[in-house]
């Protein structure tokens, strides 16, 4: 089963800055329940870089399609590790993080 989100480049900066975090994550110390989470959001962080790359010069919206598990793998982090990420100092970045998250609960449900 495939989950869609819709995102601009702007949307996929703030995400990617948001899984930067993941960068610095030491494996080992992460708790049990954590590590396939984590494990499955530093590979899908991966994969948000290369679409980035491979979209910096469209304009306009265009189509994220995950696998059931990365997508929650995802809502999972985004949930989990809010209180680390960097750029959720604005108004923006905090917006569309709210919005991916609700995106991604509902299409979860």
């Amino acid at each position: 089963m495939k989950i869609t989100l819709t995102l601009d480049n702007s949307k996929l900066l703030v995400l990617n800055n948001c899984m930067a975090h993941l960068d610095g994550i030491v494996f080992e110390n992460t708790i049990r329940r954590l590590k396939s989470s984590v494990s499955i959001c530093i590979e899908l962080r991966s994969e948000l870089l290369q679409k980035a790359i491979k979209t910096r010069q469209k304009t306009g919206n265009f189509t994220l399609k995950l696998s059931y598990y990365k997508a929650d793998a995802l809502l999972n982090y985004l949930k989990e590790f809010e209180i680390y990420f960097p750029e959720t100092d604005g108004i923006y970045e905090q917006t569309t993080i709210n919005a991916i998250k609700g995106e991604l609960h509902q299409k979860l449900l």
